[in-house]
């Protein structure tokens, strides 16, 4: 069996795990792991296509969206903190 045999399946298996932790999961920060999961699955499935270009972008970009969204996340809780303390004194700058 050659490597390039085994690639898409274990690609595939990443994919498919990763998919289900994202549904099944509750807790965000387990979320983004199964998320990344998923990427590093879809980057493999790329790389067993030969889209040798596309999986270089795929894997420089990977790593950054997994810390935006890292950062979002703690952005969001320490919102959630700030509004428990100080109740509706927090200003609102979505509008």
């Amino acid at each position: 069996m050659k490597n390039l045999e085994v690639l898409p399946l274990i690609s595939g298996i990443c994919c498919i795990l990763g998919g289900l932790g994202v549904v099944l999961h509750t807790n965000p920060i387990n979320k983004i792991i199964m998320l990344a999961l998923l990427e590093i699955g879809m980057i493999g499935l790329i790389v067993s296509s030969y889209y040798l270009d596309i999986a270089i972008i795929s894997s420089i970009c990977e790593p950054i969206c997994t810390i935006i969204l890292l950062l979002g996340y703690m952005k969001y809780l320490t919102t959630i903190k700030k509004k428990k303390k100080f109740g509706r004194d927090l200003p609102v700058l979505s509008k």
